[in-house]
């Protein structure tokens, strides 16, 4: 019986699935102010901070925190900052986004957040997904050019060719 040779294996060409990067629901905790404000539109400061002082801010412990507003209530921006403040003891990520982009903000960091020198001078593919939004492939595809030898589409058996680095003469 003949040995069964592993092409993909043989030609040194990487794959980064930027789907490992997405946040899981359990990483980050979405701190939504409205049920902060009089009335669901108005802040108070005095009342604002009582509340704020009296929330248990360890349970943010170790997660991502996505502060924002659901509803149209005009905050000051200063609420944001004091919030920040309390959260900076127990998290050291903490993002304003609204609430459809939130996990798509973490994303967004964590793919910047790549150590890219790890595909310096090597063929890279970025896996295709539908699941990955196309701002994430454009984020990683800035940062990847920058090291890599080659860079491809799709699946590492039949990748399609997007960038090659011109070699110096």
């Amino acid at each position: 019986m003949e040995e069964i040779i592993n092409k993909v294996e043989l030609s040194g060409i990487v794959t980064l699935d930027l789907i490992n990067y997405k946040p899981l629901k359990q990483e980050y905790i979405v701190f939504d102010l409205v049920p902060y404000l009089f009335q669901k539109y108005l802040l108070k400061e005095k009342v604002f901070r009582v509340d704020m002082i009296q929330i248990n801010w360890s349970q943010f412990t170790g997660k991502e925190v996505i502060l924002f507003c659901s509803n149209d209530a005009i905050v000051p921006y200063w609420a944001y900052v004091y919030i920040t403040s309390l959260l900076k003891p127990f998290t050291n990520k903490v993002y304003f986004a609204n609430q459809q982009d939130h996990a798509e903000l973490i994303w967004m960091e964590r793919v910047k957040n790549i150590d890219y020198s790890t595909f310096h001078e090597q063929k890279v593919v970025l896996k295709a997904s539908t699941i990955v939004p196309p701002e994430i492939y454009v984020c990683a595809t800035g940062y990847l050019m920058e090291h890599v030898q080659s860079l491809m589409w799709g699946e590492a058996g039949s990748p399609v060719m997007i960038y090659k680095k011109k070699k110096n003469l």
